[in-house]
């Protein structure tokens, strides 16, 4: 049957994606410096791979033969899915596709040098290349304007204008309870824990939530990267990475998105390996999971009463009189900041505004390279009151860009969204959720996401789960958490 002989053909495609994902975590993490030109070829060679794998003739013969099969309710699903990522490959030529690849390994290194050294000028040159190639790939795709036809690679159910209206809605209830915290002002007059936090400790206590969230630690790892993030190199075998400073803690916080991801993947069914079906829905619900994770749970009030035993062993100095109320308020504490991965939960959605905004206007409209840093500056000092004074905490400081995933930080205020809607379900499904929270045990909550999200990979779409994707779900969820 011919799902039969597709599925045995994409074995072989998910066995290629595992050895491109092992590469590329082993560059952000391991490989020395001076092997990226190597890395670069090789991770192109396989991409390359990858492509005429699910691009080539033979596959599209077997593609062809399911018209003429009698398939089942969820056969069809996948002959959909099947198809609609072969359209999406097909079209994009091979040369492309492997210059684009080598292109972003190459600037990857090179953005995290000059991060590192607060080095504009030497990146730029490679974004701009990136840029050029992916105006280039738009054309490609059929969509209303350039932007929409990168929107859709990360969540096909958005474009740019339904991505403004909610946004807009967003800001505006966003704006009424920033002015409410404020003027309230018990989270914002908290004083940050006091370090210095050694790596070490920070290190335990991230791998401790971790397993505690259900990660196991057999099939996983956590290891150190410039920018924090996750890779699947098969359900089996997840890798996650975050950054510490001896300054503060924001690592446990990364840490717990990326647990998100990871928990994802590893519960996506194994037995459809190299189909749709063994992927997320979209990257939207991928980061509700993690945004899930990081702050639906790791930043609720019981989450705080279940580990303060666990961070007065582990940071017992900067505990020192630190009750269970006041961790709260530490954790959320809420004041604006420049860096988007260490943003409190009412600002973040300002920082991807303000990514959404330039990626609009850099593929949308014309802005020249060179003109990106002072338009990002002027849009932290409009949004949120502040100016980088470096390139390093102003347009340097993500890695997405020097990836080429122009379209991809939108996904991560939809999945705020999406985790609002998570939050008001299962609390409504789960009586006890908060309860659970309190006393650590987040096994129902992982089989819950398991069971709805997880188990379905792509038969589902994010409406099956939650409805409309709507704002209101997710202020509400603020709100509650705000009330002091």
């Amino acid at each position: 049957m011919s799902i039969d002989k597709i599925r045995k053909y994409l074995e072989e495609y998910s066995q290629l994606k595992s050895i491109h994902s092992l590469l590329y975590w082993d560059m952000e993490t391991m490989m020395p410096k001076g092997a990226i030109e190597d890395r670069a070829k090789r991770l192109s060679y396989i991409q390359g791979k990858l492509h005429s794998h699910i691009t080539g003739k033979k596959y599209k013969s077997l593609l062809d033969d399911l018209k003429n099969q009698k398939l089942k309710p969820l056969e069809k699903k996948l002959a959909k899915e099947l198809l609609y990522d072969y359209e999406i490959q097909a079209v994009l030529p091979l040369k492309h596709v492997v210059e684009l690849s080598h292109a972003t390994a190459i600037a990857n290194h090179e953005w995290a040098e000059a991060r590192k050294n607060n080095d504009w000028k030497s990146f730029a040159p490679h974004l701009e290349k990136l840029i050029n190639l992916k105006k280039t790939e738009t054309k490609f795709y059929k969509a209303k304007k350039p932007y929409d036809a990168l929107i859709k690679l990360h969540d096909r159910e958005f474009d740019s204008a339904r991505i403004t209206g909610l946004f807009d809605e967003l800001k505006t209830g966003l704006i009424k309870l920033r002015n409410k915290v404020e003027k309230e002002g018990s989270f914002v007059r908290v004083k940050d824990l006091k370090g210095p936090f050694a790596i070490d400790a920070q290190k335990a206590i991230s791998e401790k939530v971790a397993a505690l969230f259900g990660l196991p630690p057999e099939f996983s790892r956590l290891d150190i990267s410039t920018h924090p993030f996750s890779i699947n190199i098969s359900p089996k075998d997840q890798r996650i990475t975050t950054r510490y400073v001896t300054e503060n803690i924001d690592s446990l916080s990364s840490t717990m998105h990326e647990v998100g991801h990871a928990l994802y993947e590893h519960q996506l069914p194994s037995e459809w390996e190299g189909t749709p079906f063994q992927e997320a829905i979209s990257l939207s619900v991928h980061e509700s999971q993690s945004r899930f994770w990081e702050n639906v749970v790791g930043r609720s009030r019981e989450f705080s009463e279940f580990i303060h035993p666990e961070m007065v062993k582990t940071f017992p100095h900067a505990m020192k009189g630190i009750d269970e109320a006041t961790l709260y308020k530490v954790f959320n504490k809420s004041v604006p900041g420049l860096i988007r991965v260490e943003s409190p939960e009412l600002y973040y959605n300002l920082h991807v505004i303000i990514r959404f905004e330039i990626e609009e206007a850099i593929f949308n409209g014309n802005i020249d390279v060179h003109d990106l840093p002072e338009l990002w500056n002027d849009k932290y000092e409009s949004y949120l009151g502040l100016r980088p004074k470096s390139y390093a905490e102003g347009i340097l400081q993500d890695s997405h860009w020097a990836s080429a995933a122009f379209g991809y930080f939108p996904t991560y205020t939809l999945g705020n969204l999406i985790s609002g809607s998570l939050s008001r379900i299962m609390k409504e499904e789960m009586k006890n959720f908060d309860a659970l929270i309190r006393k650590g045990d987040f096994a129902p909550i992982r089989s819950w996401l398991k069971e709805n999200i997880h188990q379905h990979g792509r038969s589902i779409s994010a409406s099956d789960v939650v409805g409309k994707i709507q704002v209101k779900d997710y202020l509400s969820y603020l709100d509650k958490k705000f009330r002091s």
